[in-house]
Parts: C-alpha cells; sequence; structure tokens
C-alpha cells in the first residue's frame, strides 16, 4: 500500500510543479500560451477543400441473402 500511496504523491507532486511553472512562465514575459485557442495559419496556405462523397463509387450494396430455415 505504502508504495501505491507513494507513487501517486508523486505524481501529484509533479502535476503540481508543472501547473505550477505554467503559470509563471505565462505571468512572466509576453509568451503567449494558447492551450484552446484557434491554430496558427499554415505557411503554405489553406488547405484545398476536399472533393464531394461520392455515392456509389464502386456500385451499389449488394442485397443479403436471406436466412436459412432449418
Amino acid at each position: 500500500m505504502s508504495r501505491i500511496l507513494a507513487s501517486v504523491s508523486l505524481a501529484m507532486l509533479v502535476l503540481t510543479v508543472a501547473m505550477g511553472l505554467k503559470t509563471v512562465v505565462a505571468t512572466q514575459g509576453d509568451v503567449v500560451m494558447k492551450g484552446n485557442g484557434v491554430a496558427p495559419a499554415p505557411l503554405n496556405g489553406p488547405d484545398p477543400t476536399p472533393a464531394p462523397w461520392k455515392h456509389g463509387l464502386n456500385g451499389p450494396d449488394p442485397t443479403p441473402a436471406p436466412w436459412k430455415k432449418g
């Protein structure tokens, strides 16, 4: 039980220190940290729009075989 408790305590300590460092870095300078913000624009332009979905590309779906009794 003490090994499990020690590992859980260590994990909580690591997470607490990481959150504290993130807070210190975010408040000290002009560093922009976006966790849930908008992604930056790509350097080579936007992605091309995908082609519309084509129904029946390989033909219609085959009808299932009927159940066999007996």
